[in-house]
């Protein structure tokens, strides 16, 4: 089997993203995807080339802080104040696809003004999948940067989404793999997927939510002294030995 581990939210803070790089120098970490509308983005793309990380990819954001765009020309996904809803729930069903797909295409090019090579892009709570509409966008995204992109058809029970994705083309894995009960990622999820696939040719993305913890973080996250244990799951080396034990090749979304 092939395995991507993938952590989630680089930029979101200084010290999430120096947590993240720490996982992907010394621990099982292969890949990371980055939120380009904090106020972290340039320092954080600055440590990325300090370390040696010259690819990435992109955290589509609907849901976090306030848009690149001016919010006038995205009244459709912003609140009264400006900023995105918290939740893909609350996104208002009547968005205008010409403002996602304005702000989304936005957050990737700012990311690609860095320099630094895009791996492949997926979404910050996974809001691609509120309904079809939202998921094409993303779809659309991913042909016209060809890059492959999350699968995140199983994370809806809806067969018109899950089939969007199926006959797309968008390069993807064959399985998104986490215990969604759990706000962390869980040891027995690693075991239980290496159990699962080791004697296929299966390639599966791993999501975590790694980096380190400050008062900052505290402000503006729910998920706060997870990263830290995602972390040291991830600098574990016995999973070295163990997944070459169990034929397991570690590899990123730019080897799909």
């Amino acid at each position: 089997m092939r395995l991507i581990i993938n952590a989630d939210d680089f930029g979101l803070t200084e010290s999430v993203s120096k947590g993240i790089l720490k996982g992907m120098k010394e621990g099982i970490i292969t890949d990371t995807t980055m939120l380009t509308n904090t106020n972290h983005f340039d320092r954080s793309i600055e440590l990325a080339k300090e370390a040696g990380v010259k690819e990435m990819g992109v955290h589509l954001n609907l849901t976090l802080l306030r848009p690149l765009l001016d919010a006038k020309k995205v009244k459709s996904i912003v609140d009264e104040h400006g900023n995105f809803y918290r939740k893909p729930p609350f996104i208002p069903s009547s968005f205008r696809k010409e403002e996602v797909r304005a702000e989304l295409k936005a957050q990737i090019e700012k990311f690609l003004s860095s320099q630094l090579t895009l791996t492949h892009i997926d979404t910050h709570h996974g809001f691609s999948i509120v309904d079809e509409e939202m998921l094409q966008i993303i779809i659309e995204l991913a042909k016209e940067y060809r890059v492959p992109m999350r699968k995140d058809a199983v994370l809806t029970e809806d067969p018109h989404i899950k089939n969007q994705l199926a006959i797309s083309g968008v390069k993807t894995t064959d399985a998104l793999y986490a215990d969604f009960s759990s706000p962390k990622l869980q040891e027995s999820v690693l075991l239980d997927v290496i159990a699962k696939y080791k004697d296929t040719d299966t390639t599966v993305e791993i999501p975590c939510h790694p980096g380190f913890v400050d008062d900052e973080l505290r402000r503006v996250s729910s998920l706060i002294d997870e990263r830290e244990e995602d972390l040291q799951l991830c600098l574990n080396p016995q999973w070295f030995d163990y997944m070459k034990k169990h034929h397991v090749e570690l590899i990123g979304f730019n080897q799909l």
